[in-house]
């Protein structure tokens, strides 16, 4: 029996030199190849070719997070299985995947306690079809679940804002930093206080209210 042909995306210069060394020795793995960023891991030939993928769910602020890039994958080839792990609660992810894609989908938080003969397992089951993201559902308390919720209701954007503001910076700051535009800040800061703060009125400061509701959720997912 062949090894199973494997696409690796990690942003993680390091962790994806040394997982991806660890993975590749394994006789059961064949790496075609491995990706810093999610536009270089949308290469038709080797996603065609590939039984499985492992991507890291926070990829680069200004492209397709880890689940994004997965249903691009899947959408082009729709045997691939799909391996989402994450320094993040994870349950929150399955359901941004669409239910009648979800076949061949795993889930896992990344911890220094997995060997690469968990990854392995984890990978050769997820590239037969048997992912485990009903489990991963139902192992989430309903709070932690409704909350993570919320947070991933904001788009990579709408974050990678949020965070700089929670930092003290400006939205022309912001705007700055991103090489943003101070109105397309300004529009998703307005998107994302209506996220977070959902029920806000007049009597509350909701640039603070937002950041401190941001801040509890960064907690809560790492």
């Amino acid at each position: 029996m062949r090894p199973m042909r494997m696409l690796y995306v990690e942003n993680d210069a390091a962790l994806r030199k040394i997982l991806g060394a660890a993975l590749v020795k394994s006789p059961e793995i064949e790496m075609l190849a491995d990706f810093g960023k999610s536009d270089e891991a949308l290469d038709r030939s080797l996603i065609k070719k590939a039984d499985v993928a492992l991507i890291d769910y926070a990829l680069e602020s200004n492209g397709l997070n880890g689940v994004e890039l997965g249903i691009a994958l899947r959408n082009i080839n729709e045997y691939i299985g799909i391996v989402i792990y994450s320094q993040f609660s994870v349950p929150p992810m399955v359901k941004r995947v669409p239910l009648e894609m979800r076949s061949g989908w795993s889930f896992f938080e990344k911890t220094a306690h997995m060997d690469v003969e968990d990854y392995v397992d984890i990978l050769k089951k997820t590239s037969r079809g048997k992912g485990n993201w009903e489990e991963v559902l139902k192992e989430n308390s309903s709070v932690t679940e409704n909350n993570s919720s919320l947070f991933f209701s904001l788009n990579p954007r709408q974050r990678t804002i949020m965070n700089l503001t929670s930092q003290g910076m400006s939205a022309q700051e912001v705007a700055s930093q991103l090489n943003l535009s101070y109105a397309h800040v300004r529009r998703e800061l307005s998107r994302s206080y209506a996220i977070l703060v959902p029920d806000s009125d007049n009597s509350i400061n909701l640039r603070t209210s937002a950041i401190i509701k941001y801040l509890e959720f960064m907690k809560v997912s790492s």
